[in-house]
């Protein structure tokens, strides 16, 4: 068998797919108690992790994702977010599963929107603008803002309302 077989554009497709799948991350949702994100991730977060928040990385292509979940005083979540930390790829598909996820408790829910590129947007009593390569979905009724940046260093994260609202945050 040829070495050269192994780098042709196909093959290494293929094996890109199947390493951006092969162990794809359960995610929590914001409102959830740092007991529910431990059983999502099979792990404790790391032991450095600061105050009021938690750590955990996840392998992905080229390096690690970091997932930081911000807790209120009563231990649940108010904020949770994914971004790669150097040369590690946060795929599409981590991403939008992460969305799909946090979007559970929005289903059919009459007051939650996708944020059009450019469209100013009030979430928390707070004004923002989406961005020009940013995915915003809002319900500001249920207290919830799902934004998905895919420029620079992409990210994709989920606030509460309660993250905006409080204080030395």
């Amino acid at each position: 068998m040829s070495p050269r077989l192994f780098f042709t554009p196909g093959v290494f497709l293929l094996a890109t797919l199947v390493l951006g799948t092969a162990h794809p991350p359960a995610f929590a949702r914001v409102g959830e108690p740092l007991a529910k994100l431990k059983k999502h991730f099979d792990a404790a977060p790391e032991r450095e992790s600061p105050k009021n928040m938690a750590i955990w990385f996840i392998e992905s292509i080229d390096g690690a994702l970091v997932y930081t979940a911000t807790f209120n005083a009563q231990g649940l979540s108010i904020s949770e977010g994914i971004k790669p930390l150097k040369r590690a790829v946060l795929t599409a598909k981590i991403a939008e599963d992460f969305i799909r996820d946090q979007m559970v408790p929005l289903q059919g829910s009459p007051t939650s929107r996708v944020v059009p590129p450019g469209q100013a947007y009030l979430f928390a009593g707070q004004s923002f603008v989406c961005g020009e390569n940013e995915f915003v979905m809002v319900d500001d009724g249920r207290g919830l803002l799902l934004i998905w940046s895919r420029g620079g260093i992409p990210s994709v994260m989920a606030i509460s309302r309660e993250m905006l609202l409080t204080p030395s945050r």
